[in-house]
């Protein structure tokens, strides 16, 4: 999927083409006001306030502590983004508003923006990590329970849309019955396989400031009941023995290869024979490929872990490294730029020391 300078008609895009448009200007200014108005509006609660009816900037203002001219410009701004719909001056939301922003929308997005603030400010540090390599490790450095809470909500927001899609392609041993969710905060992937597998019970790993908002968003989704949440840290926490199933979802590309390779033998060695381990990750294009949108997803998680993500092949080489078989690679049409790796244990096998 692409962004940019889109033209809205036929002079727009004739200007375009004889180079009449000066896009940098665009991208860097109109493309920011765009992104901070929409995130000014979550945090303003403005979405919620319109709600279904139609409203002026006057009416609206004294609900959210605004001042009613700044107000408008904002929501002029909004209706050019396509987030609201006007009437002279009044204002209602658009169909992409009340299905991403209303209670009980069919594509909530709430958490996801409001969660932008603090990317925001790691996505400032841009140039200082193009320069030195190192990136803003929010893990280690977020603070902020409103942070964690945001951040948490916006991860369960993505996860509704792929979960069920990743557990249909998620081999399960016959008679499997625990399933370690590594990082899975609120646990949904876990909690889609099992729903597939009746018997199977998951349990989340997550760090300590994680798990009071975890279990809050799993109760929210009424996955309890195949769901449980403990405390600790992946990297040098026990992992414990004998599971049959081992999920590493959205999480791998916070850490560096070496890293990577290491957790994956840890996991190797908690499972019990023929158990599956399956790792769900925004997929990196090739290097030397074509540049695509998972160019700026790698971008991304390098300023805000310093790692970044991985091409399919990549986990491929790590699994059958840890001495896991059986891998497999997919990549579903309905999570485009996403990649699949399911891998086996096998029956005997140990994995290589180091």
């Amino acid at each position: 999927m692409k962004f940019g300078v889109i033209p809205g008609n036929l002079l727009e895009r004739l200007a375009i083409a004889a180079g009449k448009v000066p896009i940098p200007l665009l991208d860097s200014l109109y493309g920011p006001i765009k992104a901070r108005a929409l995130l000014t509006a979550v945090r303003l609660d403005l979405f919620a306030v319109i709600g279904t009816g139609w409203h002026s900037a006057a009416s609206l203002a004294p609900q959210i502590s605004a001042d009613p001219a700044a107000l408008d410009l904002l929501l002029r701004t909004l209706v050019f983004a396509g987030y609201l719909r006007q009437d002279g001056e009044q204002y209602a939301l658009s169909k992409l508003a009340r299905r991403s922003f209303l209670p009980q929308c069919n594509l909530p997005m709430t958490g996801l923006v409001r969660w932008n603030h603090w990317m925001w400010d790691m996505v400032a540090h841009m140039e200082d990590t193009i320069r030195t390599g190192h990136g803003v490790d929010y893990h280690a450095s977020l603070q902020d329970p409103a942070g964690w809470a945001a951040y948490q909500r916006g991860m369960f927001e993505i996860a509704r849309l792929n979960a069920p899609v990743v557990a249909k392609l998620i081999p399960v041993p016959r008679g499997a019955t625990r399933l370690l969710d590594l990082a899975g905060s609120h646990g949904l992937f876990g909690a889609a396989v099992c729903r597939r597998h009746p018997g199977l019970r998951a349990t989340v790993l997550d760090l300590p400031p994680a798990i009071e908002p975890a279990q809050a968003l799993a109760r929210e989704a009424r996955i309890e009941d195949v769901v449980e949440h403990r405390a600790g840290d992946l990297l040098q926490d026990d992992l414990g023995q004998g599971w049959n199933v081992a999920l590493l979802c959205n999480i791998l590309h916070h850490f560096m290869p070496d890293g990577i390779a290491r957790l994956l033998q840890r996991v190797h060695a908690a499972l019990a024979p023929d158990a599956t381990l399956a790792i769900w990750e925004i997929e990196r294009p090739k290097r030397g490929s074509k540049a695509g949108d998972g160019d700026g997803a790698a971008l991304f998680f390098r300023v805000t872990s310093t790692a970044g993500t991985y091409h399919g092949e990549d986990y491929s080489g790590w699994l059958q490294a840890a001495g896991f078989r059986a891998v497999r690679t997919r990549r579903p049409a309905l999570s485009p730029g996403s990649v699949l790796v399911t891998a086996m244990r096998g029956p005997h096998e140990r994995p290589p020391t180091r």
